[in-house]
């Protein structure tokens, strides 16, 4: 059901068409996002028929209320609010940058900006950050 109405929010702004991907400096990507958290894919499960969600197990946050276990839709694809599909595997450290869709309570990520950990400087620009809310 969720992906559904992703589906028909995104096509009626345009959304779902293929990004053009700009990866904005990390200051300026935790500004225009939500939550930002370093994060490890542990695990999936499944949701509505069809829709599976990614979990993660939370080192750092840098912004948002985030747990130490952080669940997002695992919506992948090549437009925005997809994560690229090569992110999610499990033992994967990324980088998340997300925010919601509208007034809902799911996140979706940046797909710019949310990336391996190892493979970006956002953990360094970001600065030190904090644990995750333990409840």
């Amino acid at each position: 059901m969720f992906l559904r109405l992703v589906s028909t929010l995104t096509l009626s702004t345009g959304l779902l068409c293929a990004c053009d991907c700009i990866e904005l400096p990390a200051k300026e990507a935790e500004r225009s996002s939500e939550v930002v958290f370093r994060g490890t894919v542990v695990g999936f499960r499944d949701s509505d028929p069809g829709e599976r969600i990614v979990i993660f197990d939370v080192r750092r946050v840098w912004k948002g209320r985030v747990r130490r276990q952080f669940e997002m839709p695992a919506v992948q694809g090549d437009w925005c609010g997809a994560f690229k599909p090569s992110l999610l595997k499990i033992g994967n450290d990324l980088v998340v940058y997300a925010s919601r869709i509208a007034r809902g309570t799911e996140y979706l990520p940046m797909p710019c900006n949310t990336t391996l950990a190892r493979s970006t400087e956002s953990a360094q620009a970001l600065g030190r950050g904090r644990k995750p809310n333990s409840k």
